[in-house]
Parts: C-alpha cells; structure tokens; sequence
C-alpha cells in the first residue's frame, strides 16, 4: 500500500534558443506540508543542432525569490487521489536563478535524447514548505544548451505528497 500520493508536474514543450540557464518547471510546496521529488525526467524534442551538443538539465533551489505566475496542476498517479497540495509553474513575475543544485543530466542535444531518474527511496529531494514569492521556496529544473539552435525540450517532475 502507498504510503503518500504521488503527483506528475509537467512543464509542456518549452523552446529554447539560448545558451544560458533557463528555467523549465518549478514546483512549490505550501506553508504546511513539504514534498518529496521522487523522479524527474527530461526529453529533446526535435531539433536540427549539429551533433555533438548537449543539454545541461539541473535540479536546483533557487538562489533568488522568484514568483511564479503561471501555474500547473500536478495529474495524480490514483485518479482517486485528492487534488495536489504542491504547485507547479511554468512562467514567473521574478523568474528563479540557478542556486544550490541538487542533481543534474547532461543529455546530447538531439532529438529524441531523454533522461529519467527516480533516486532510491529515502534520497528523494525535499521541497520545502514555503510557499510561493518567498525565500527559498520550490525545487527548479533549468537547462542550459552547448549551442543556440532552437530545441523543444520538455521536463516532468513527480512529487510525493
């Protein structure tokens, strides 16, 4: 038997056509109750960059308060499951910036490249119970491209509650 709810955030396709760090997703918890990250996966969409790029993905905290703005609703695992308590967002007021990272994927920037990992139960990354536009608050994933050539990518994080 499961002992929490277990939601997917999503960030949908997100283009990107820089080379520095750019936020894709990030959940954030409420005042009351903490999250667990217990997987996040990250995929290439197509693209047309030459071989031999690659895609940084990171897991971080932020080292700014940022303030999301649009908002995604974790889709529970259960379809029985209450509604997630946890936030997602995919566009801020005040974006986050690369602060503590937590995890990273490096991922050939070419289509179809994708990267899951689900880290053993016990080491999932703590999202701290402090909710949005506030210090500290949410785990983000940013990637950061070798090139510049437009790339779709696409990120999901899965959050225990």
């Amino acid at each position: 038997m499961a002992i929490s709810d277990v939601y997917t955030f999503r960030s949908g396709s997100v283009a990107l056509a820089s080379t520095s760090a750019t936020p894709l997703l990030s959940v954030v918890a409420g005042t009351t109750i903490r999250g667990w990250v217990v997987g996040v996966r990250v995929e290439v969409g197509t693209t047309l960059a030459a071989a031999g790029n690659n895609l940084l993905f990171q897991l971080c905290r932020p080292a700014n308060t940022m303030t999301g703005t649009t908002t995604t609703t974790g889709n529970p695992e259960d379809f029985s499951a209450p509604a997630a308590i946890c936030t997602g967002y995919t566009a801020w007021s005040t974006a986050p910036t690369v602060g503590a990272i937590l995890a990273e994927w490096q991922v050939p920037q070419t289509t179809g490249s994708m990267w899951p990992e689900y880290p053993p139960t016990g080491y999932e990354w703590q999202i701290p119970a402090i909710a949005n536009a506030a210090a500290n608050a949410g785990l983000h994933v940013f990637v950061t491209a070798s090139v510049a050539t437009s790339t779709p990518v696409f990120v999901d994080m899965m959050v225990s509650e």
